[in-house]
């Protein structure tokens, strides 16, 4: 392991000159000029914290995905500093809206004197990695210094291979965590297997779930009419939603396909031409849009805005076998009874209350998605119930988090 962390940061050492200033032509095109060198350490600290626990977040989704858990130690712990920092400029702008941090920058990326020096500047007590970052500098300066958790931890299938591979290493990384907080038991058993043990594992479910959220619908408003929304899909199921559609074709005023992979659009459209259906882009306009029975979404970031207007909605990932379902709260928290296949492994927690409280329907065949779109399955679904045991389920897995704070600090 010595040998490797030799390597690695010989390699780093390489290519710093490089990475320095093309990293600075790339962040002057952007207009992120202004916080590029806090990635190398150059960080300005104008108050400095009694003791805080710091947050460090990828990008825009992991900041969003822990506002709960950061309102819940600020209303708890008053005299604990929040720290928080993001690889992407982005990310910081968005944490900084959403959290409101005490202090905020731009990770100095696998630069362990860096990291050693603010730890011991910013009093931390405990350090959060979200989701799963695992730069082997950054863990092993955090965890000789303070306490060293994982939250959101997931590992896709993909990665799997290459963590399941290389696990003599990944091992020694996880190993330094304190506790490892894991989005479902898929991601559980993942880590299990990497580690060899799940003693300190916690299967906690996505920080994401425990939240509604104010989604400004003003991009799509001009959508009128009865909408089914199919989000996420992935090739084979948009041929079980045009299938179920085209019964029940003047029942509805459009259809609206999101591919998970925007990749795969040109092959989406295709294949809707192919079923004798004339697909617009998104991208194409409100007008062409808004004129078009079916939609193929190109475009980023306009999911939950779809959901929030659909009477229909299919989440995909669900009905394919290796992909274990996408995260079926998106549609749920505006109260509507969600289509899904019964591959949800990945969110088996949420997807088993969801059933429970009749709040999803499950398809596997042309026919049971028919009877989706036909039927009215608002009439027996519980949303008041499922709200109310998933926001229990949110404060006993809070209480978890909290419990481990008030250890440290």
């Amino acid at each position: 392991m010595l040998i490797f962390r030799i390597i690695y940061n010989l390699i780093i050492f390489i290519l710093l000159p490089i990475a320095l200033p093309l990293g600075y032509l790339f962040a002057l095109k952007k207009n992120e000029e202004k916080d590029y060198f806090e990635r190398f350490g150059f960080i300005k600290i104008e108050n400095i914290p009694k003791k805080s626990i710091w947050f460090h977040c990828a990008s825009v989704g992991e900041a969003k995905s822990i506002k709960i858990l950061v309102d819940k130690i600020r209303e708890e712990l008053k005299d604990i500093s929040i720290v928080v920092s993001t690889v992407t400029y982005t990310g910081k702008k968005i944490a900084e809206k959403e959290l409101n941090p005490d202090i905020s920058f731009l990770l100095p990326l696998e630069n362990s004197l860096a990291i050693s020096y603010l730890l011991h500047l910013l009093n931390t007590k405990m350090f959060f990695i979200v989701d799963t970052e695992l730069w082997p500098n950054l863990i092993y300066s955090v965890s000789k210094k303070c306490k060293l958790y994982l939250i959101n931890g997931r590992i896709s299938d993909s990665s799997f291979k290459k963590y399941y591979f290389f696990r003599f290493l990944f091992k020694k990384l996880l190993n330094h965590f304190e506790k490892i907080f894991v989005k479902s038991e898929g991601d559980f058993a993942k880590f299990s297997k990497i580690i060899g043990s799940d003693e300190n594992l916690i299967n906690f479910g996505n920080l994401k779930f425990f939240e509604k959220k104010d989604v400004d619908i003003s991009e799509v408003s001009f959508l009128e009419g009865k909408i089914i929304t199919a989000g996420s899909t992935h090739r084979g199921e948009e041929e079980l939603v045009l299938a179920a559609y085209e019964s029940l074709e003047d029942s509805f005023d459009k259809l609206i396909i999101v591919p998970r992979h925007l990749n795969r659009v040109d092959e989406v459209l295709q294949l809707v031409g192919n079923k004798g259906f004339y697909p617009v882009r998104w991208s194409n306009g409100d007008s062409a849009v808004k004129n078009a029975k079916v939609i193929v979404v190109d475009v980023f970031g306009i999911l939950e805005k779809l959901y929030k207007i659909s009477e229909k909605i299919f989440i995909g990932g669900s009905v394919v076998e290796n992909i274990g379902g996408h995260n079926i709260y998106e549609a749920l928290q505006f109260e509507k009874v969600v289509a899904t296949g019964k591959n949800m492994w990945n969110f088996k927690e949420i997807y088993d209350l969801a059933r429970k409280y009749n709040v999803v329907y499950e398809v596997e065949d042309t026919q049971q998605f028919i009877e989706y779109l036909r039927d009215d399955f608002l009439i027996s679904a519980d949303f008041y119930g499922f709200e109310r045991e998933l926001k229990k389920k949110a404060r006993e897995k809070l209480d978890k988090i909290l419990e481990e704070i008030r250890r440290w600090v």
